[in-house]
């Protein structure tokens, strides 16, 4: 595959692309150019090999994180993924060990309501224990893999199967 000279298969066919990885959009703003003209944006939505595939529908993983640090005040950061086929969700409980119960419901609760999403797994964990790349993008496929080989050290994990 040409990574600089993609084309779409419909609509413009002549313009070439190149395929970098993120789901974005262009959208025309209200921002005017030094010749008077409206000019066009550059939306990124996020990594296409992040986004959550389930029920036919896509979940991008900064919206769901998003709700999950507004479901309570004990939250800090969080990281979501997928695993057979379940919503799993790790937060960093910035409280003490008795507060980390009180998160589960919270957070499923609030994905539920915002996102129509049901979590199959909370990893509650320590602060610190998401991960972080230099850039200071979500390390979400480590922290997939540590979950995976039960690494994460939780201080809580809930399963609503």
């Amino acid at each position: 595959m040409d990574v600089y000279n993609a084309r779409l298969t419909t609509g413009d066919t002549k313009t070439r692309w190149a395929r970098t990885g993120y789901l974005g959009f262009l959208r025309q703003t209200q921002s005017i150019t030094e010749h008077g003209e409206l000019h066009d944006a550059v939306f990124v939505v996020g990594a296409l090999n992040e986004s959550l595939v389930l029920r036919g529908m896509r979940y991008h993983p900064f919206d769901v994180e998003s709700t999950v640090s507004k479901a309570h005040r004990f939250v800090g950061n969080s990281a979501v993924f997928t695993w057979n086929h379940l919503v799993v969700i790790a937060a960093e409980c910035t409280g003490t060990e008795t507060d980390a119960l009180d998160l589960v419901p919270a957070i499923t609760s609030s994905v539920l309501e915002e996102h129509h999403l049901i979590v199959g797994v909370v990893v509650v964990v320590d602060p610190g224990s998401i991960r972080h790349g230099p850039g200071g993008e979500k390390l979400r496929s480590t922290i997939r893999t540590l979950f995976l080989e039960e690494k994460l050290n939780p201080i809580y994990v809930a399963y609503h199967m």
